[in-house]
């Protein structure tokens, strides 16, 4: 097994452990949940289970892959992506009719948002084969820590403003859907290499423009933008964006649902 399969075999039992938590929720008993598991043709003892969910120790790796299959593929256990971000995000309706959404709590659960980043992972949506992350402040930075903490890279962030000390920035403006007003971004040359691979991430897309700035961003950088991540989807003007600036992406759960 080579270190980088390592590093992912022992991220997905450190996460096997974090979803069997999660899930143990649902249950009355150890007993009820050992039986659910072996419904699946999973065999595991009441005491290593106890073990597991209390983080007293460590599936073997073929243990870990048939546990996380049954957590994952099972959707009566509340552990989908929707299901985990619903859970953690006020939704209202404001005074003008528009859609809004408050996602502090899910951004400040870090166990909830390094589950849905993994199960992200897991089927596919969010690619391995990436050097860096990048995000813009402030509510992006959660997500890209976690993310990149789960794929081993670094991340970097464009700021608001110009950082002291840097005289050498990339700017980017971003010009506000709603009022018109114009904002720059910045990021310091030399934060993303030459070709490197690049995920751009963030928490919400209303308008796209931010992340289109941050697609800029990685391309002045001379850097290679993959693919963008974002969380949630709020009001209806995203959902007729198929693109960001020729770079795919994918919004994990739309507000309102149909959006």
């Amino acid at each position: 097994m080579s270190s980088a399969e390592s590093y992912i075999d022992a991220q997905e039992k450190l996460m096997t452990l974090n979803l069997l938590k999660m899930a143990f929720k649902g249950f009355d008993t150890l007993e009820s949940m050992k039986d659910y598991l072996a419904k699946s043709n999973v065999e595991v003892s009441i005491a290593n289970l106890s073990r597991y969910i209390n983080g007293k120790a460590l599936p073997k790796s073929k243990l870990k892959s048939e546990i996380l299959k049954v957590l994952i593929e099972n959707k009566d256990l509340g552990l989908t992506i929707k299901d985990l971000i619903g859970s953690h995000i006020r939704e209202w309706t404001d005074n003008f009719g528009n859609t809004a959404v408050n996602n502090t709590y899910l951004l400040n659960d870090s166990k909830t948002l390094k589950a849905i980043l993994f199960l992200a992972i897991q089927q596919g949506i969010i690619p391995r084969d990436v050097d860096k992350i990048i995000t813009a402040e402030v509510d992006g930075i959660p997500v890209a820590m976690t993310l990149a903490h789960l794929l081993n890279i670094d991340c970097v962030y464009a700021r608001r403003k110009k950082p002291l000390g840097s005289t050498e920035c990339i700017a980017e403006d971003i010009q506000s859907m709603t009022s018109g007003r114009i904002e720059t971004i910045y990021l310091p040359e030399k934060f993303i290499k030459h070709d490197e691979r690049v995920l751009i991430v963030d928490d919400v897309i209303r308008s796209g423009s931010t992340q289109k700035a941050l697609v800029e961003l990685v391309r002045r950088s001379s850097g290679v933008p993959v693919k963008v991540i974002i969380l949630t989807g709020v009001g209806k003007h995203w959902g007729k964006i198929t693109e960001l600036n020729r770079i795919p992406f994918k919004v994990l759960k739309s507000y309102p649902e149909d959006a």
